[in-house]
């Protein structure tokens, strides 16, 4: 049944995943005075910004990632009628959500873009990652539940 409590679980992720892909939301700044030099890391690309000139690098992995954990909540919602599948599905986007906090962490702290930084700041996009974490449990554990009601109702009494 689409009316369930987790099918809108299911689709606030795909909502925040779809968003997350098409809209720049940025996660991580550094910032080094000297040379009035600054990096910019969102969930679509890198902004490195320097006196003479603005590069971008796209962050395709991570874009990739979070277009996969759109698709596999998409299908999770299509397959209502299959809760196994669903329930797969759900422990498939926990890895793929743990892929993206290190993707993240790849493309923020771990790449040293300056020696010595004089700022770093990070911005609202670093909860992303949270949200999906949360509405993936709180679907998992609806289907779950489903699942029990169901396997309650099938046995001889």
């Amino acid at each position: 049944m689409l009316q369930r409590v987790q099918t809108i679980h299911l689709l606030l992720m795909f909502i925040i995943c779809i968003l997350s892909t098409t809209i720049n939301v940025p996660f991580y700044e550094i910032e080094k005075n000297e040379f009035s030099e600054k990096v910019m890391v969102y969930l679509n690309s890198s902004e490195m910004t320097s006196s003479q000139q603005t590069t971008f690098q796209s962050n395709n992995y991570l874009i990739s990632v979070l277009a996969g954990i759109a698709f596999f909540s998409l299908i999770s919602i299509i397959s209502y009628k299959n809760r196994k599948l669903q329930l797969l599905l759900t422990s498939l986007n926990y890895l793929l959500i743990v892929l993206t906090i290190l993707l993240m962490y790849g493309y923020s702290i771990q790449m040293h873009y300056f020696d010595t930084p004089s700022s770093t700041n990070f911005h609202l996009g670093i909860f992303v990652p949270l949200m999906l974490i949360i509405f993936n449990f709180l679907a998992f554990r609806g289907i779950k539940k489903d699942e029990m009601l169901i396997r309650s109702m099938d046995r001889l009494r």
